[in-house]
């Protein structure tokens, strides 16, 4: 689909969203959507002219049209030609703004189709405190996992909100402090400079007595081993100091690793200058900081970045990080979704459409749709909730009611991705 087309489609759809929301009327006992092609997030073919019945938060069937009938009195959805996915997971964002505006985000969000999003370690206390509220349903939004302040010598950049134990003991007490806020996992960098050993094994032991999961930044193998042996299994970025060996490969396997490449913030800065479409779809879709926007539109920032001799090399960098995650589908390791969307450092990676776009360069790496479509969905789900069955993820009977109508095929065009017509989280349908 060519550029200059996405506005005016996304218009439409849009459009469209209001006039199916306005006809429907009064609740009724479900909700049947009818007629679509079912991209059901497990990997598996899609299924054309499906039907997928909603009750309460929960989908209670999905099956082919001609063996699963509408319940009397449902509202029907008449979602011919349209194509149905689960609601997309991002399993990493940061979200370090004043509660107001992460109130705005959270809807950003929901309206690009992202249900469940995990921020990953610069959470201050407030912020905690409002993610459970979402959770409760007191503040619309999506799904929200959090790590509240991670774990960082020197890092993700200065005054950010994280925890920078110099003992043991130290870092015991701060993940104790994390157990009483109630969050969801425990964040550590592993970038230069690093805690020493004897820190690491405290936060991870200690993080372990409190029944927290961990999940940590690396770019280098011997921090991936590190952790890794000391039962860490869920891991951001790659480890790119060394060619990854099979030995490595069968290491991973091994200890049943997963990743978050996190390709999408890496290329932000300058593919947002050449895409400015995205920078003028209207507040509903407005993922951005103020200082990014700013920065995106800014006649000089646009001009250097364009006309920057290195613009070609910052290109391949990203290319470069591509096979990775070829190589770790072909070998069976799992790789999600996780954009590092709103990150302080970048202002540049906005919420909601760079979830699109990093399943978009998992395409762009040679993974298939349907696949891709699946490590953004089901296979996050299960990542996040740490089971293989998780609660949502996959459009199927007994999971959550998290759905995403596009007017396009993601699986004849994966930028149709970005033609989103309606959402629904925890079956209600997003106004």
């Amino acid at each position: 689909m060519k550029s200059g087309l996405l506005p005016l489609c996304l218009a439409l759809s849009l459009a469209a969203f209001g006039a199916l929301h306005a006809q429907r009327g009064p609740a009724a006992p479900a909700t049947a959507i009818v007629g679509a092609r079912l991209i059901d997030g497990t990997g598996g073919p899609p299924l054309d002219n499906a039907v997928v019945i909603v009750a309460g938060d929960r989908i209670t069937v999905a099956g082919p049209r001609a063996s699963v009938p509408v319940p009397r009195g449902a509202t029907v959805v008449d979602a011919a030609g349209k194509t149905l996915i689960p609601g997309l997971v991002d399993a990493h964002y940061h979200l370090n703004q004043p509660q107001d505006e992460m109130a705005r985000l959270f809807l950003v969000a929901l309206h690009w189709g992202v249900t469940t999003f995990r921020v990953t370690g610069n959470d201050k206390r407030e912020a905690v405190s409002l993610y459970h509220r979402v959770q409760n349903g007191e503040v619309p939004g999506p799904r929200v996992y959090t790590a509240g302040q991670g774990f960082s010598v020197n890092g993700p950049y200065a005054d950010a909100p994280v925890f920078r134990p110099k003992s043991p003991e130290e870092a015991r007490e701060n993940v104790r402090d994390l157990k009483l806020q109630r969050v969801d996992f425990l964040k550590l960098w592993m970038t230069n400079p690093k805690f020493p050993p004897d820190v690491v094994t405290a936060i991870i032991d200690e993080a372990k007595r409190q029944a927290i999961p961990v999940v940590s930044h690396v770019t280098d193998q011997d921090s991936l081993r590190q952790l890794a042996d000391q039962g860490v299994t869920d891991f951001m970025h790659e480890p790119t100091d060394k060619p990854i060996t099979p030995e490595l490969i069968a290491y991973m396997k091994a200890h049943r690793l997963s990743f978050v490449p996190t390709i999408a913030n890496g290329e932000s800065g300058y593919y947002y200058v050449e895409h400015p479409e995205f920078l003028n779809m209207g507040p509903k879709l407005d993922g951005f900081y103020a200082r990014g926007r700013a920065r995106l539109t800014d006649a000089a920032y646009r001009k250097t970045t364009l006309e920057d001799p290195n613009l070609p090399m910052r290109k391949q960098r990203i290319k470069d990080m591509l096979p990775f995650v070829k190589l770790m589908h072909d070998n069976g390791i799992r790789v999600i979704v996780g954009t590092d969307g709103g990150a302080e450092a970048s202002q540049t990676t906005p919420i909601g459409h760079s979830t699109h776009r990093e399943v978009q360069l998992f395409v762009e790496a040679g993974v298939p749709v349907v696949a891709a479509i699946r490590d953004a969905t089901l296979d996050a789900a299960r990542v996040l909730e740490r089971t293989e069955n998780p609660s949502y993820g996959s459009v199927q009977a007994g999971k959550a009611a998290d759905l995403v109508l596009l007017d396009g095929d993601p699986t004849v065009d994966i930028l149709n991705l970005d033609k989103i017509t309606m959402v629904m989280r925890s079956g209600k349908w997003v106004d």
